[in-house]
């Protein structure tokens, strides 16, 4: 039998916004349930509650007693691995095959064979109506196809917990059908506890055991589907008959007080319930719908079963915003994850298994987008430097040490600053515009339910590339700035080659080599967790992407020149410089 969910006192905000307050429902086990509602409602906010990717500001979801609202990491991590989840657009990892994907969860936490993963992928595809299409990639296929993959590599692992957002989206009529003739089948065999989201009036009608409705921030009515389909609660009638009378306006703001319509919706008086989906032919009895129909025999009146909404007084009483919500505390807590991914991506670096593959595939992108303007950049900086120091030896009498003091300002200052142009303004926003098309997506959302850590897998793998690359970028830089500024000193200030030459050891050493090193390596973290930081919390929709990757360059650049001026201190106060 599947899980029992007890969600209790259960209210969420987003900033000032209050998406819903004091929520309580209990999923009974191995039943399934639907939550209506109008858009905008809430609806996916809850079921990313109940699943523990958004934390709430009160209450709590109990999952077989225990409270994945206060469970530490490792024990959210083991709740997840009880969860099927099929996310809205199907949430598929872009990069994979759709083998690949439904196959994915069975790679993680089994050890089966290649032919024993085969075999349950194939029947899970076969089981969706997607048989033929393994090696197709996610972009390549319909997104009712797409749909149908996610709900394949929900059901991989035989969960019993399986939460569906809106999995008629996108689908026809038929295709939605078989959906739910799907899920009821999937309940019959496993005995999961099973809760859609649904916008489907026929669906909300025909398939589920319970039904519940969020309106106007709060949990209008939940119970048996029996008591929901005739009942004269104005939200819940008006939805149900998708009519436009009713306390439900165009948006929010004309959402109306149910009394003030109960006459004119007279008209709308819910009729019988129709006959609920029944399993396929020889799948035998449905035990949850058994135990729901036992329930409904031994209750006196099906109203001890009902939750409605609170009463007007609770209604009208204003959400207090905490002060953590405040746009100082704000800033502060953003400070606070930033520095907390710092710390959680140096601790997966040394946690097994290491993504090799990633890491080397991420190395060649980065430098591939960061070399060409990197050295583009470095030519310049030389030449100008080039220009500037000979100009000033000349007028002082000090041409011989023309090549030194410009090897030393390329190595030392030149050489960092072009490097940190090139990791924040290519490698960083590529980035942070990967991970932020993920997070929107939900690509993100769906690793970490099925229990995969995202800065393991995505984040480490991309930090160390950069900072690879950052290294890589230092000392290319340096050499083309010093090649730049010979050729710009001899040709053009009719400089002596010999003596440009002769002079790069007069100032320089090799702890100006090293600590442009150290700098990159730094430079290189910094770009690499910023960028990611962003990618990993951009707003919503492509614009929140954009958005999230000028705001990783701006804040990479200022973090990069303050951390080069810091370092450039420290240095010249410990290191004296040569001749001193």
């Amino acid at each position: 039998m599947g899980a029992t969910v007890e969600v209790e006192g259960l209210t969420k905000s987003f900033g000032s916004q209050n998406i819903w307050r004091d929520v309580t429902l209990t999923l009974p086990p191995g039943e399934i349930t639907a939550l209506l509602g109008p858009s905008g409602t809430g609806k996916s906010v809850f079921l990313k509650t109940v699943m523990g990717l958004l934390n709430p500001e009160e209450g709590s979801v109990k999952i077989d007693g225990v409270d994945i609202v206060s469970a530490t990491d490792r024990e959210t991590q083991e709740l997840r691995k009880r969860f099927g989840v099929l996310f809205q657009d199907g949430a598929l990892f872009g990069s994979m095959s759709i083998y690949d994907n439904v196959a994915f969860p069975l790679h993680e936490h089994t050890d089966l064979s290649a032919s024993e993963i085969k075999r349950k992928v194939g029947e899970k595809l076969e089981l969706v109506g997607l048989t033929g299409t393994e090696t197709k990639l996610p972009g390549e296929v319909s997104g009712g196809m797409r749909k149908r993959v996610g709900l394949a590599r929900s059901l991989v692992l035989d969960p019993d917990i399986i939460l569906c957002d809106e999995p008629d989206s996108g689908l026809d009529p038929v295709r939605t059908a078989y959906i739910a003739q799907l899920l009821v089948d999937v309940n019959t065999e496993t005995d999961a506890t099973i809760l859609v989201v649904t916008h489907d009036t026929n669906l909300a009608r025909t398939l589920p055991d319970n039904l519940g409705m969020l309106f106007r921030r709060e949990l209008v009515m939940f119970g048996p589907r029996e008591a929901m389909l005739t009942t004269d609660e104005p939200a819940v009638t008006q939805f149900i008959h998708g009519s436009p009378v009713g306390p439900i306006g165009m948006s929010e703001e004309k959402d109306a007080t149910p009394h003030h319509l109960l006459g004119a919706m007279d008209h709308l008086k819910l009729g019988d319930v129709p006959p609920q989906i029944q399993p396929s032919e020889g799948m035998g009895e449905r035990a949850g719908a058994v135990r729901h129909a036992e329930r409904l025999r031994t209750t006196p009146d099906i109203e001890e079963l009902v939750i409605r909404q609170p009463d007007k007084e609770l209604e009208r009483r204003p959400v207090t915003r905490p002060a953590a919500y405040s746009a100082p505390m704000r800033g502060l807590r953003q400070v606070g994850s930033l520095f907390a991914l710092a710390l959680d991506v140096i601790v997966n670096i040394f946690r097994r298994p290491f993504q090799w593959r990633e890491t080397l595939e991420q190395f060649w992108f980065i430098a591939s987008v960061s070399i060409l303007p990197a050295a583009l950049v470095a030519v310049p900086f030389g030449a100008v430097i080039a220009l500037q120091l000979g100009t000033l030896t000349v007028q002082i009498g000090a041409q011989s040490f023309t090549g030194a003091a410009s090897v030393l300002a390329v190595i030392q200052q030149a050489s960092p600053i072009v490097t940190a142009l090139a990791i924040a303004g290519a490698g960083g926003a590529a980035i942070c515009a990967d991970l932020g098309a993920r997070t929107i997506r939900e690509e993100i959302d769906a690793m970490k339910v099925l229990g995969v850590s995202p800065v393991q897998r995505l984040v480490v793998p991309r930090v160390l590339a950069t900072m690879l690359v950052a290294v890589l970028l230092n000392g290319m830089v340096s050499v083309v700035g010093v090649i730049g500024g010979y050729v710009f000193n001899v040709l053009v200030q009719d400089g002596t080659p010999g003596a440009y030459l002769a002079s790069f050891t007069a100032l320089a050493q090799i702890e100006d080599l090293i600590v442009g090193e150290i700098k990159a390596v730094i430079f290189g973290f910094i770009a690499g967790v910023v960028a990611a930081y962003r990618g990993l919390n951009p707003s919503a929709g492509p614009k929140g992407v954009g958005d999230a990757v000028n705001q990783s360059v701006v804040i990479t650049f200022l973090l990069l020149f303050f951390m080069n001026f810091v370092i450039t201190t420290l240095y010249l106060q410990v290191i004296p410089a040569k001749g001193a």
